[in-house]
Order: structure tokens, then sequence, then C-alpha cells
């Protein structure tokens, strides 16, 4: 082979490699711009949902408390409810008490009146009976 033919043959091959390194160039700083403008685009969606996150979670907080304060707002009214319920139903069992001890008490005053007056009878029949024997003297 000639030396002109190789010297040309090396230019050819050096000006296709510049050709490829500017399209490698230009190729590497398109695919740089395209993956910075990606990177923008990602850090502006985890920003924009990081806000609404935090706006979510405002709100669902803001609810929390007025379903927490609704809540034991209820339990407080509940709450004054059965000891109302409870002290009335206290006051009723009380006086039913009363009355049954009362009752009681009445029923046992006439027991033993009753059991007297048997027992005045019972005497009284033994002193007869007694008084119809004969004497043993």
């Amino acid at each position: 082979m000639r030396r002109a033919d190789l010297a040309e043959r090396i230019d050819s091959v050096e000006q296709r490699m510049d050709s490829i390194e500017q399209r490698l160039d230009a190729s590497y700083t398109s695919l740089s711009t395209q993956i910075l403008q990606s990177r923008r685009e990602n850090d502006d969606a985890h920003s924009a949902m990081r806000t609404e996150f935090s706006l979510s979670m405002s709100a669902l907080r803001s609810e929390f408390l007025v379903m927490r304060t609704d809540v034991a707002g209820e339990f407080s009214a509940m709450r004054a409810e059965v000891a109302g319920q409870f002290s009335a139903t206290q006051a009723v069992t009380l006086s039913r008490f009363e009355k049954l001890e009362t009752a009681l008490a009445d029923g046992l005053d006439e027991t033993r009146r009753f059991m007297r007056v048997l027992h005045e009878d019972v005497l009284s029949r033994i002193a007869l009976l007694g008084e119809g024997r004969p004497s043993s003297s």
C-alpha cells in the first residue's frame, strides 16, 4: 500500500473520528440536558407532593381535633346523663328499700302480737284442761 493511500485513509479515519466525537459530544450534551430537566421535574413533583401531603396532614389534624372535641363533649354529656339516671335509680331504690324495711318491721310487730295471742290462747287451753282433771292429792 502506498504512503499516500495510507495518509488519506488515516485522514479519513481522523475525520470520521472527529465527526463521531462531535456527534457524541452533542448527544452527551443533549442527554445531560435531558437528565437535568428530568431532575428538576422530579424535584418539582416531589416538592408539590410534599406540599400536598403537608396540607392533607394539616387538614386531617384539624378534623381529628374537631372530632376529638366532639367525642369528648358527647362523652361528657353521656357521663352527666348516666350520673343523673344513676341518681334517680338510686333514689327510687332507696325509697323502695325504706318501704320494704317499714313493711317488714310492721309485719314483724304483727307476727309478735299474733304469737302472744296464740301463746295466751294455748296457756288458757292448758289451764282449762288442768281444771277438768281430778287432783291427785
